[in-house]
């Protein structure tokens, strides 16, 4: 099977470490091609750059679906553009954002989000809500940390998930830590053992997803939400 694995930022630096995590852990007979847009946001930090980042990431899908992938991977946490995405898709767009979400409510009672900063967990809490998981939800905590700081220090992103996450764990009593950005793929093993507790890398969970989805043959519905446009130009 063929996977486009899409880094919404513009960022190499990024796009090179999803690349790295995915390879090793994609089923022998997936082919991937982990891209990002050109000319993006460097970060998705905020509704500005999750709009910005948006044409690039709608013109991947399109050219997924030219060139006969199975399915398409957005690999941020945010999601920008999923729901677009499927309107103009004949493949499954999958978003590391929901499904590691869906899986964390299936994995314990309660589930937190890590996210970045403070500035983000509002919008982190309304996703939850989007996907109607508020009930299997303790609250986001933020890590005070940029996406470009992980990408720098990851000894240092390292020793504030865990620090985050045990209080989450202790005053939240969130059983499920969800790692809320795409930069954090592959840091869930070692953490996961010093923290006792289940912690969900997006990226990979939803990579994994994502291949059994296609080998079940499973598609979006087009018959109301995600009906292709009429007289709209739109085309893929």
């Amino acid at each position: 099977m063929k996977i486009m694995v899409i880094n919404p930022n513009s960022s190499l630096e990024m796009t090179n470490h999803i690349r790295r995590v995915l390879e090793q852990i994609k089923n022998e007979d997936t082919e991937l091609y982990v891209t990002c847009p050109e000319g993006g946001p460097l970060a998705i930090e905020n509704a500005y750059d999750e709009a910005m980042c948006q044409p690039g990431v709608l013109a991947l899908v399109a050219r997924a679906n030219r060139e006969k992938y199975d399915a398409v991977l957005l690999a941020c946490f945010s999601d920008p553009g999923l729901e677009a995405a499927r309107v103009i898709s004949d493949i499954p767009v999958l978003g590391i954002g929901e499904i590691s979400m869906h899986v964390a409510a299936m994995m314990g009672e309660r589930f937190t989000v890590l996210t970045m900063t403070s500035k983000r967990v509002a919008a982190k809490e309304a996703e939850v809500w989007h996907f109607k998981l508020r009930d299997s939800a303790a609250p986001v905590r933020p890590l005070g940390m940029s996406v470009a700081e992980i990408e720098a220090d990851e000894q240092r992103a390292r020793r504030q998930i865990l620090r985050v996450a045990e209080e989450a764990a202790r005053e939240d009593g969130a059983e499920v830590i969800v790692l809320g950005c795409a930069g954090m793929a592959g840091y869930a093993e070692g953490i996961r053992e010093k923290l006792g507790l289940e912690v969900i890398d997006p990226t990979s969970v939803a990579l994994k997803v994502t291949e059994a989805l296609v080998k079940a043959g499973v598609r979006h519905s087009k018959a109301g939400l995600y009906a292709r446009p009429q007289n709209t130009g739109c085309t893929v």
